[in-house]
């Protein structure tokens, strides 16, 4: 058969099946189309019938009403009774010694000899280093003779006085004259002593800037002395607390390593501090061992009487609309009120608060639903 011949009936074939799919598949999809016209046509009429039908039921049926009114909110309270509490203040403080002196050189001279270095503890008395004496042995001696020389006049004056050979004045002046050269000696003798620089009373040597072979004058520093027995703690209380303390208040110092020491207020000062408005306080410890160093970082509590005070745990405290804190109670009527609260002491079990009266009922779960002045079911628990 010809080529061109089968080419043209197999287009003939393909074309004579595509018009056959074409027919069948409109029928199919009118079929389908026209289903979902019914079923949409009997939900529309179903859903509008259900409408109607609702819309006559409520308006047949009358206004419904609660059967109860609303329930009155519950909390839980407690009573709590105020208890006598230690009033304790804490300020941030340093140790400081109880006097610190630069000792000075009083005469002039070469240091000669040294006897104490830096570091080492004096008692009272002890020589530092001595100045060389130069030519004072020689003026002191120079001193003597002249005195032997006016003990001499004056004697002789005073026997010439007796006969009538001297007059009163001459005498006068010739006991003047002695008591002068004594004066000189004693000048000369503190001199000398001068020479040995000694230490004023018990401490350690910080600080020790003469050196041997070194010329020194009246006033150059010499060395300097720290007393550390007692040993004081320096802490700067507020003008709203400092009332609550006094001389011999008794209180316990925490020194930066952990130490533990007691002791009692010697010093509070009369004027506040312009900068800080705080006063100055000093507490005295003892420390013979003298183990307490200067400077030392300090937290001291000073005991400041007793007040009444409740103790609570923390999750019953609450604020009010203004900020401040403190509890909700209840009164007699269940109407609650809100009290305000002072936190004076705390611990790892609860805090210790004033502004309570002696006792009082306090909501301790449900605070935080109700308002003042509202009334509530109270379940008391012990």
């Amino acid at each position: 058969m010809n080529r061109s011949i089968i080419i043209a009936i197999i287009i003939a074939v393909a074309a004579v099946g595509w018009l056959l799919t074409g027919v069948l598949g409109g029928d199919d999809a009118g079929g389908r189309d026209a289903a979902s016209a019914s079923e949409s046509t009997t939900i529309t009429e179903t859903v509008s019938s259900t409408a109607s039908g609702t819309a006559v039921a409520d308006a047949g049926a009358p206004a419904a009403t609660p059967k109860h009114s609303p329930r009155k909110a519950s909390v839980r309270t407690r009573i709590s009774e105020a208890k006598p509490h230690a009033v304790q203040i804490t300020v941030r403080g340093r140790t400081e010694s109880v006097r610190t002196v630069e000792v000075r050189a009083q005469t002039q001279g070469r240091v000669e000899r040294i006897f104490r270095k830096k570091g080492d503890r004096v008692k009272a008395g002890d020589p530092i280093l001595r100045l060389a004496k130069g030519d004072r042995d020689a003026r002191l001696s120079e001193t003597e003779a002249l005195i032997k020389q006016r003990e001499i006049e004056f004697d002789a004056d005073r026997k010439l006085n007796e006969k009538g050979y001297r007059a009163d004045t001459q005498v006068a002046a010739g006991a003047a004259a002695l008591d002068a050269a004594k004066a000189a000696r004693m000048s000369m003798e503190v001199d000398i002593a001068y020479l040995t620089v000694r230490a004023p009373f018990d401490g350690v040597i910080s600080l020790k800037p003469a050196q041997l072979g070194a010329f020194l004058k009246v006033g150059d520093h010499v060395a300097t002395i720290v007393d550390q027995d007692p040993i004081l703690a320096i802490g700067n209380i507020s003008e709203r607390e400092i009332g609550q303390i006094e001389i011999g208040s008794p209180a316990e110092v925490i020194l930066i390593d952990g130490r533990k020491v007691s002791g009692k207020v010697r010093f509070i000062s009369p004027v506040a501090e312009s900068a800080t408005r705080t006063f100055r306080t000093e507490i005295e410890i003892d420390n013979a061992a003298r183990d307490i160093r200067d400077g030392i970082t300090a937290e001291i509590h000073l005991e400041a009487g007793s007040v009444p005070a409740h103790f609570l745990t923390p999750a019953i405290l609450t604020l009010n609309d203004g900020g401040a804190i403190g509890v909700r109670t209840v009164d007699r009527n269940r109407q609650v009120s809100f009290v305000p609260v002072s936190i004076i002491a705390d611990s790892t079990d609860g805090v210790w608060v004033s502004g309570l009266p002696d006792q009082v009922q306090i909501i301790t779960v449900g605070q935080e639903f109700v308002r003042e002045g509202q009334v509530v079911e109270v379940s008391l628990i012990d």
